[in-house]
């Protein structure tokens, strides 16, 4: 009877423990859902936070942190974007092809074709969460805004400031200002050492096109700036003062520069032979002593990228360093 009474009591204390046990397990996997459930409404609620960004045709409601960036712009304000650490889900292309100076850096990027003229609904199909774009394009903004966030930046004049409201509008406003401010402390170095060797010989940039030349003034142009504020070269006498025209052969004859960096992108054609095989060229003087520079990085110079490498390459080319 004793050992009856012992086997019960040995039974009861089994099924005891097994409810604090099972009591136990279940209180930590409660605890755990609650702690999924939390982070969830966390990610839902950041993912639905906004930030208001001002542009150029006014405010957009923009996503704190925007994840499918669409780009629209013929000049290459992706290389803000990935100056700043952010990779854009789709950005222009020519011929399916991005600028050289960021091909590898936009690999894996959906490539849309350059256009004067968008059709909103390949937009739509990106499904972006934020759509920049320069202000060539207001009837797409015109279309798209109300449904999809949108800033629209004016291309012209200060690079500076279409940089910064790109990275703004990815939030990266503060690493936009950092990537300013190390390559103005660059560009100043070697702008320094130029000047010690060339003294206030003048420079002057010109793109041979297919049909004219581009000589590129002393302003509101990102190629100006690089050369002129940035590096503080000095400017050839007659040089534009805005952002430069287009000339003739002979329009030629009017600039004499000592320096000429060539940025032409085709460095080939028969206009490109017709002009640098011609008088007028051969008589300048930076012709004449063989103080013409050819450059790689031709885009134009609108992005934190290919200026770096440009300063970089103007270094090479003038210092040969």
């Amino acid at each position: 009877m004793v050992k009856q009474i012992a086997s019960w009591s040995m039974v009861l204390l089994l099924l005891v423990l097994a409810a604090c046990s099972g009591g136990e397990k279940t209180a930590s996997t409660g605890e755990a859902n609650k702690e999924e459930d939390t982070k969830l409404e966390e990610q839902q609620e950041t993912a639905a936070e906004t930030r208001t960004v001002e542009h150029l045709y006014g405010e957009a409601e923009v996503p704190v942190n925007p994840e499918k960036i669409v780009l629209l712009s013929h000049v290459s304000w992706e290389g803000s974007l990935v100056s700043v650490g952010v990779k854009p889900h789709a950005v222009m292309a020519y011929d399916n092809e991005f600028p050289p100076h960021l091909t590898e850096e936009l690999e894996g990027v959906t490539a849309l074709p350059y256009a004067d003229e968008i059709d909103p609904e390949e937009i739509v199909k990106l499904n972006p969460d934020l759509l920049i774009i320069s202000d060539r394009y207001k009837p797409l903004y015109d279309q798209l805004a109300e449904t999809i966030p949108t800033v629209v930046v004016e291309v012209g004049g200060d690079w500076k400031e279409d940089h910064l409201k790109v990275a703004e509008a990815a939030g990266k406003l503060e690493e936009g200002q950092k990537v300013i401010d190390q390559m103005e402390k660059e560009a100043e170095e070697i702008g320094q050492r130029i000047k010690e060797k060339v003294g206030d010989e003048t420079f002057m940039a010109v793109a041979i096109n297919k049909k004219d030349i581009r000589v590129f003034g002393t302003t509101n142009h990102a190629t100006n700036s690089l050369l002129f504020d940035d590096l503080k070269l000095t400017p050839a006498e007659n040089l534009p003062e805005d952002f430069g025209e287009n000339i003739s052969i002979e329009g030629l004859v009017k600039y004499n520069p000592d320096h000429i960096l060539d940025v032409t992108y085709f460095n080939s054609g028969d206009y490109y032979d017709s002009v640098t095989e011609g008088e007028v060229w051969n008589n300048l003087e930076a012709v004449k002593n063989k103080n013409v520079h050819t450059l790689t990085t031709t885009w134009g110079f609108w992005d934190p990228i290919e200026r770096q490498k440009g300063l970089k390459e103007i270094e090479t080319l003038l210092l040969g360093e």
